[in-house]
């Protein structure tokens, strides 16, 4: 089947107006632009963590998380986290097309569900928002009403509002179709890659997270860390590196060139490697650490920019579109 090409500049088919429209810009100019930032997610930290975060002076990965979603407000964030604009990004950086699952279709009004020829197995996401996602299989099928529905549904979310995560605010509202990756007659594994200033540090293995999430960590030498994200279980198994361990570091390093901070997700396929999607605030700032020390030995990886940079006034000298 011939993938659908998608138009990334396109706006959404559906216009805001009136008081929707007013209200939209209000948020634009005020409220993520505002200081008034700040103590809402230093309040949000509090809740988390039990305890104010120290957004003056951050030690901390969620301290510096938190802080970049306050102030942080460059472009570069918003186009990572589009799942329709990262892929040129990742287009751009890598120098080549086909290091990302074939897009399908790209959805901007329910309506456009109707007349889809689609394969018997892939994955529809939301560009704009975390966590909507559904896949398709010949075991487990979808209806057009129900996928109608779900675009209907995902479509009008503002993620970046409701989950305090900015570079989400302008994102282009469209829901994605892509192809369904299979590893071995499964979902392949997810490989995710923290990267501080285009180095990569830690490694976090995700298996089964669709039923019986498990998770462990480690560092590049593939030594397991100690440490749980958000207390998924840990793997019961010793956990293999994946097959092209060091083509996934070189990827990984690659697309974050430049960056102070991105998580790198990429698919493993064996010999193969996927570009899955880049990450600005992991489980949306909410992710603890245990032990919690690890949430310093994180923070030290990372150098936040200067004030003026982060708000946008001036561009980082260290970004380009390809390294």
């Amino acid at each position: 089947m011939e993938a659908v090409q998608a138009d990334i500049t396109a706006g959404p088919e559906t216009p805001r107006r009136g008081l929707a429209a007013l209200r939209f810009w209000l948020r634009s100019q005020i409220w993520h632009r505002s200081v008034f930032m700040l103590p809402m997610l230093a309040m949000a930290y509090r809740r988390r963590f039990g305890q104010w975060p120290r957004l003056w002076q951050p030690r901390s990965f969620n301290e510096k998380l938190h802080l970049r979603m306050a102030l942080d407000r460059r472009p570069l964030l918003t186009q990572l986290a589009g799942k329709l604009e990262s892929r040129a990004f990742v287009t751009q950086r890598l120098g080549r097309n086909d290091m990302q699952p074939r897009l399908l279709a790209a959805i901007r009004h329910p309506d456009e569900v109707d007349g889809l020829d689609l394969p018997p197995r892939w994955i529809m996401k939301a560009s704009h928002a975390s966590g909507c996602v559904r896949i398709v299989t010949e075991d487990d099928p979808i209806r057009p009403g129900e996928m109608r529905r779900l675009v209907a549904e995902w479509l009008p979310i503002e993620h970046g509002r409701y989950g305090l995560e900015w570079a989400y605010h302008n994102v282009k509202r469209v829901v994605v179709v892509e192809e369904l990756l299979s590893h071995q007659g499964d979902v392949p594994r997810d490989v995710k890659f923290f990267c501080f200033h285009g180095r990569v540090a830690y490694i976090q293995i995700d298996s089964d997270r669709f039923d019986g999430h498990q998770q462990s960590l480690f560092d590049t030498a593939w030594q397991r860390l100690d440490v749980q994200v958000k207390n998924y279980a840990p793997h019961t198994e010793n956990v293999a590196p994946p097959q092209a361990l060091s083509a996934m570091i070189r990827i990984a390093e690659q697309l974050s060139a430049g960056i102070d901070f991105v998580r790198v997700d990429l698919y493993d396929l064996g010999e193969t490697v996927m570009v899955g999607e880049l990450t600005n605030y992991p489980q949306g700032g909410s992710g603890n650490f245990n032990p919690p020390h690890w949430d310093d030995v994180f923070g030290e990886r990372w150098t936040l920019p200067s004030l003026p940079v982060l708000r946008g006034w001036a561009r980082s000298p260290h970004v380009s579109g390809s390294r």
